[in-house]
């Protein structure tokens, strides 16, 4: 039929039918990111003082306690030294009023002396062993301190990049490495 007027209609289109069926669609993303680790640790030095020694380079695997680097310890060692040297005389006070008050005894008991002299030889050993005792603590805290320079590993991982070389002045707030457990990472 064509409208009153009008041109005719254009003939009817020829429509091909398909039939729909699903199939996988490929998709695809190109992105940039950086990987991290989730457990990572940054290694600073507990002391101060120059790079001897590095024991390890940048993407090592290393396990908790492995030693990183070392740092000179002379200073520290010849404190050490002077502390065990300061022992040795507290020790020969200890040994000598121990023979006074040894002696001393057996003279106060005899009538000898007074005990106000055997008394005063008592508190002499007691200030001489209180005296070693805080050497031996001292000794003991040198011990410990001289542990700080080897800086070992805090767990294990690869190591990171390196940012001193052997001399470099490094300080507890100087960033040495990190150790980066690979495990499991983020993006």
């Amino acid at each position: 039929a064509t409208p009153a007027g009008g041109p005719p209609a254009p003939p009817p289109a020829a429509v091909s039918a398909i039939s729909l069926r699903p199939k996988p669609v490929e998709r695809a993303s190109e992105l940039i990111a950086t990987l991290r680790s989730l457990r990572s640790s940054t290694i600073q030095p507990d002391v101060s003082g120059s790079v001897r020694r590095i024991f390890v380079a940048s993407g090592d695997r290393v396990s908790a306690g492995t030693p990183l680097l070392q740092i000179d310890p002379d200073r520290q060692q010849a404190t050490g030294r002077s502390t065990e040297a300061s022992r040795s005389g507290a020790e020969a006070d200890v040994q000598y009023w121990r023979q006074q008050t040894a002696r001393l005894q057996a003279l106060v008991a005899a009538g000898a002396i007074s005990r106000q002299e055997f008394e005063q030889a008592q508190n002499s050993l007691k200030a001489a062993e209180a005296k070693l005792a805080a050497i031996d603590a001292d000794v003991r805290e040198d011990e410990v301190q001289l542990r700080y320079y080897r800086v070992v590993s805090p767990q294990a991982g690869i190591v990171g990049d390196i940012a001193v070389r052997p001399g470099d002045r490094v300080t507890p707030s100087t960033v040495i490495t990190t150790v980066d457990e690979n495990s499991s990472l983020e993006a």
